[in-house]
């Protein structure tokens, strides 16, 4: 596991945006795109074209802003395998008519983007590796403020997702942006390797109550919220202390971290 960004919504000087590369099942899989992941992926001596897949979470601009520079590197670096893009079916329309505005058109693509909705319903499939979603209530906040206001927002969609992959014997959470800890329940019914979880939108206690109730062998944290960020040491003494009473090896995700599962 590869994390190419680890800040929350804020731009910051030492942190990309949300962008995380899972090798699994002899594939590689990004979840998530906030910027700069192009140019870290190139930083790291990755290659963008060996991408097997991508997943966005959800479509705030942290997870999904890097999205056109990383198809405009493929197209530039002559990319010939489809692509497939897995997000929220209702943003595949209005990202593609964004690609657009970039001058980035299907038909000038030496590939194909295989733009696909995420589902709840199927286990969608990348090679070997199974992925499964699971629904947050990350942007029932955004919906609710609308509705207040009353604005036009019946044409826009609220879902965000939780990221399942499972390979090899080997199980990957990814929390992508969650409402409440108690959401981790679902994507962690099943014993899990590796929990990637963020910690941008409640507090430390919250969460290591809920992973108190988890079967998890390594929880990495990352996405942590500026202001958490600034009593990190008051947060990691929370993570010794619970890990002391736990088998669990409990990391926070910085920029650049590879993690072996």
């Amino acid at each position: 596991i590869t994390f190419l960004g680890t800040s929350d919504g804020l731009p910051s000087l030492d942190r990309g945006h949300s962008s995380i590369l899972v090798r699994l099942g002899g594939k590689q899989v990004l979840l998530d795109a906030g910027e700069p992941c192009s140019r870290t992926l190139l930083r790291m001596g990755e290659d963008p074209n060996h991408l097997d897949a991508v997943v966005i979470s959800h479509t705030h601009s942290d997870h999904v802003g890097g999205l056109p520079m990383l198809l405009q590197t493929m197209w530039l670096k002559q990319r010939s395998r489809v692509l497939p893009i897995w997000m929220p079916r209702h943003a595949i329309k209005p990202l593609r008519a964004w690609l657009n505005a970039c001058y980035l058109f299907d038909e000038m693509m030496p590939y194909r983007m295989d733009w696909r909705a995420l589902s709840l319903r199927s286990v969608a499939r990348i090679g070997p590796v199974r992925m499964r979603v699971f629904r947050t209530t990350h942007l029932e906040y955004a919906r609710a403020q609308l509705s207040k206001k009353k604005a036009a927002s019946a044409s826009v969609g609220f879902d965000a997702y939780s990221v399942l992959l499972e390979a090899g014997g080997k199980r990957v959470a990814y929390s992508g942006d969650i409402g409440k800890p108690s959401e981790l329940m679902l994507l962690c019914a099943k014993p899990v390797d590796v929990l990637i979880v963020e910690l941008a939108h409640f507090d430390i206690d919250s969460l290591l109550d809920a992973l108190s109730l988890l079967d998890v062998k390594h929880v990495i944290i990352t996405h942590m919220g500026s202001r958490i960020k600034e009593n990190l040491r008051a947060v990691c003494a929370k993570l010794r202390s619970w890990s002391s009473c736990h088998p669990c090896t409990v990391t926070i995700a910085k920029d650049a971290d590879v993690v072996q599962i």
